[in-house]
């Protein structure tokens, strides 16, 4: 880190840069300064500074410290490789999150993807050793680039270690803030344009639509908390969310609780023509019947007693939008009909009125228990099931997402660590292991839950270790490993009859019993996709495991 005088004079030389702003044309010129002077403050060995290209796709390489660091053709990143937000390397992880990335050693860091900056040190003959990638973002709000910077170290020439970045990091943060301004008061606009010809020409059609959406787009994925995951049954979601999100068709969204099905909904909004409207969240077991009613339908004034003035149903205020109901699964079985008429219709009629009025909304319905049971069980109307299914999205729980456990507890750690105000270094190996290895039965939900309830029990400074995790995630650590499901053994067939013959009861449940041993053999043992396959929630698959001894 910089002496005091060495301080005060960049500072000094951050000032007249930002002073000379105005009359700059040599934009190269300017940026290279920009970064000169963020090295200064930060004792770096060298840089890159990025910015955000028009389309709102790629960060383009602006300026490099030593020169050849980086150059716009063979390290442009992009945000959406795959068609996919890009959350694994550092430095496209701050642009969309908003947050610092602070890694004392690369070539060993874990939760993040290393592999760009290594191949880039494996071209320059260098090694990188820390590193803080860091957003440049002004005072809207919206990230317009990235710094990065290299191998920190103090004045003695000593490399600093986490305490020391950490210490370093508001300093970096509050010159990324001026340099946010900079760039955004500049017309790199125009060299960007030029830069996305050269780079994406077999895209321009894309690209064009894209341009009208740049900026939403970022700023969603920097306010959003995210989806992180390596995950191939998650990336399908992903996928499919992608293709369904273009159309106006209603989406069903499937998962069990905390998998993420509010932010699965919240994507399809955002990646729709219908992202400018508004996006109206609604609990369909929140409310008893009558109040929800009112909510989603609205009423006039009088049409009860109570209703002294005029009230907008959630389908008026969403008209243009999307209307997110979740736990439609819950809805009242009265409340079922009046909304499959008016989704059949089209058009709402608030309580007390005598007209109907027109909407134009999309429906987005979540779920966690099996509605094509409840519509066997005549809990949930079947022609309302086939009006919100149309296009249905099943989230896989976190237990069958590998790895993608450690990855969210290293992502919601930089969110919890920023909202507590807390200098926290990370996650040992031992309790990254741990979270590994638990199958939160709560999912995001819970793992959320449990990475703030350790922010807030870890000391500051330290990294949160296996004391600060909740006790069922510590003990089944501490449990050995369970055996692999051995294949079972089908019961054998009923008997011939006896003299008195079977009980009819006693017939039916064994030959249940047979289904269900055949079907756990056939799926290798995993009990959901086994209840799927027999069209059976997953708690009814295990109380009747549970009840015939399989």
């Amino acid at each position: 880190m910089l002496a005091q005088g060495e301080f005060q004079q960049a500072a000094l030389d951050l000032f007249a840069l930002v002073s000379d702003m105005a009359g700059a044309r040599d934009r190269v010129q300017l940026s290279l300064k920009c970064l000169h002077a963020a090295c200064r403050i930060a004792g770096a060995e060298g840089g890159v500074l990025y910015a955000l290209d028009l389309t709102g796709r790629h960060l383009v390489p602006l300026a490099s410290l030593p020169l050849d660091m980086a150059s716009a053709a063979e390290h442009t990143l992009p945000l959406y490789p795959g068609g996919q937000p890009d959350m694994a390397d550092p430095r496209t992880w701050c642009a969309f999150t908003g947050s610092m990335a602070v890694i004392e050693d690369v070539p060993r860091v874990h939760g993040f993807d290393r592999t760009a900056i290594l191949r880039r040190d494996a071209r320059g003959g260098r090694r990188t050793g820390s590193l803080i990638a860091c957003p440049l973002r002004g005072n809207d709000d919206i990230t317009v680039g990235v710094l990065e910077l290299v191998d920190m170290r103090d004045a003695a020439g000593e490399r600093l270690g986490q305490d020391g970045l950490r210490a370093l990091a508001p300093v970096v943060r509050a010159f990324a803030y001026q340099a946010a301004i900079t760039i955004s008061n500049t017309a790199l606009l125009e060299r960007n344009r030029k830069l996305l010809a050269e780079l994406d020409a077999a895209n321009r059609e894309l690209h064009r639509e894209n341009t009208r959406l740049k900026h939403q787009t970022i700023s969603l994925a920097s306010r959003a908390s995210g989806i992180v995951t390596q995950s191939p049954a998650m990336e399908r979601v992903l996928d499919m969310v992608g293709k369904v999100a273009e159309s106006s068709v209603p989406v069903l969204v499937l998962g069990e609780t905390g998998t993420g099905k509010e932010m699965v909904a919240r994507m399809v909004h955002a990646a729709s023509p219908r992202s400018n409207g508004p996006f109206i969240a609604q609990n369909c077991a929140a409310l008893p019947a009558d109040l929800l009613e009112s909510e989603l339908f609205g009423y006039r004034k009088g049409a009860f007693t109570g209703a002294t003035a005029n009230k907008k149903g959630l389908f008026e205020i969403a008209h243009g939008g999307t209307l997110f109901l979740d736990e439609i699964g819950d809805m009242p079985a009265g409340l079922q009909t009046k909304l499959l008429r008016v989704l059949q219709d089209g058009e709402v009629r608030s309580l007390g009125a005598t007209e109907g009025r027109r909407f134009d909304v999309r429906i987005v319905a979540a779920t966690n228990v099996d509605l094509r049971q409840r519509v066997a069980d005549g809990r949930f109307r079947e022609d309302l099931f086939y009006r919100i299914s149309v296009f249905p999205v099943a989230l896989p729980p976190l237990r069958e997402r590998k790895g993608d456990a450690v990855l969210l507890a290293e992502y919601l750690l930089g969110q919890m660590r920023d909202a507590h105000a807390k200098d926290i270094a990370g996650i040992t190996p031992e309790a990254a292991a741990a979270l590994d290895r638990y199958p939160f039965p709560g999912n995001v939900r819970e793992l959320r839950n449990s990475i703030e309830r350790a922010v807030i029990l870890c000391p500051p400074g330290a990294a949160i270790g296996l004391a600060e995790l909740p006790a069922e995630i510590v003990n089944h650590a501490a449990a050995p490993p369970e055996e692999p499901p051995a294949s079972p053994s089908p019961p054998t067939a009923p008997p011939a009859a006896e003299e008195e013959g079977p009980d009819l009861r006693d017939s039916v449940r064994r030959y249940e019993a047979v289904a269900i041993a055949e079907a756990l053999k056939a799926h290798g043992g995993n009990r959901t996709r086994t209840a799927l396959a027999l069209g059976l929630s997953r708690r009814t698959l295990l109380e009747k495991i549970a009840r015939y001894g399989l």
